[in-house]
């Protein structure tokens, strides 16, 4: 965290990549036959994260997590959250259903030079300004295509660096995916985009998935770890769930989706990239109003009910240590949501 990402740091630590374990997670959203509309999300990773519930009021003014020349904003919307490491927001929702998931993109991602005569925010607090600042799909990536400031990657604790792309979902079930290679941002905006793993880049997974059954190919469903496999099975696993009954059983569908995508523990694989087991998955019921918790290393599911939090600006900041917590929670943890300090986004220190 104390050393610059410069471009022969990235070029090395993504050479690791192919000797490693590493990195990968899938996202998938779902829109019923009755528009109800989920979002679930594999986290495949090395470790556990110290992985935390976060939520944040309206009203927060934020400055970008960069040494020079930060972006500031003041958050309109309040929003529940995901923390990493203590150090940012890697996926969430605001209280108008919109939802952000950053995914590893290790190979290809590129965020460009650092030009301190730009405007910046840190990586980590990418998902978090579309959260804070937009209600919609359509809103976020309109903004994102006048972009005049800068994204800032760094390095994780665990030596990893932040070569990330981002998924968007609302409550209407459009659909976006973001990815900056060379320094440029490709943005990927249709409601058919339900599903983003990591590698290739989204335009090559597309076109690899139309070669398969139900796709437009003749190729039998994959059953590989991969994350070309794993997107196929997601796409099509997630297009043949039935109506559900009800908000409960609608997330219990994601769930049944993106538990077919998870990696077992023990099953990473240290020769190629981004197979990493399934630490934990998440499913937000966007148009209820839900977030589910499920930690690989416990048996239990836990969510957070937005009726019963308050969003207004002055309000704390709350958190509840999810990961850590785990074997302690059940059910509905809404209620144990503490007051904490304000949030410190991660940044590179000169």
């Amino acid at each position: 965290m104390s050393k610059k990402l410069t471009p022969a740091v990235a070029a090395v630590l993504v050479g690791l990549f192919a000797t490693e374990s590493a990195l990968s997670c899938t996202r998938v959203l779902w829109a019923s036959t009755d528009n109800q509309v989920f979002v679930g999300r594999t986290q495949d990773w090395t470790e556990r994260a110290n992985s935390a519930f976060r939520v944040f009021p309206r009203g927060i003014e934020r400055t970008g997590a960069v040494a020079e020349n930060p972006h500031r904003w003041t958050s309109r919307y309040g929003s529940v959250v995901l923390t990493a490491y203590d150090s940012g927001t890697h996926e969430g929702v605001n209280e108008r259903g919109l939802a952000g998931h950053a995914l590893y993109l290790a190979v290809e991602a590129a965020f460009g030079e650092r030009d301190t005569k730009r405007e910046a925010i840190g990586v980590m607090q990418w998902v978090q300004y579309y959260l804070d600042n937009f209600a919609t799909v359509a809103e976020a990536v309109e903004a994102q295509r006048s972009f005049t400031f800068q994204i800032e990657p760094l390095i994780l604790p665990n030596g990893y660096p932040t070569l990330v792309h981002l998924a968007l979902s609302d409550r209407t079930g459009d659909s976006a995916v973001i990815e900056y290679i060379n320094g440029e941002a490709r943005i990927y905006h249709d409601r058919r985009h339900t599903v983003m793993t990591n590698e290739p880049t989204f335009d090559k997974q597309i076109e690899n998935l139309r070669q398969y059954r139900t796709f437009g190919g003749d190729l039998p469903l994959p059953g590989e770890r991969t994350p070309t496999d794993r997107f196929v099975r997601a796409a099509y696993y997630a297009n043949g769930l039935p109506q559900p009954t009800s908000r409960a059983e609608g997330a219990a569908f994601m769930f049944s989706v993106i538990r077919n995508v998870s990696v077992p523990f023990g099953l990473g694989d240290p020769d190629r990239p981004n197979v990493a087991s399934t630490i934990f998955r998440t499913v937000i019921d966007l148009t209820g109003g839900r977030y589910f918790f499920e930690s690989t290393y416990a048996p239990n599911v836990v969510w957070i009910d937005f009726d019963r939090i308050d969003f207004s600006k002055g309000r704390p900041e709350m958190e509840l240590q999810v990961e850590r917590r785990i074997f302690t929670l059940a059910g509905d943890v809404s209620g144990q949501l503490q007051a904490a300090t304000p949030f410190v986004f991660g940044m590179n220190r000169r």
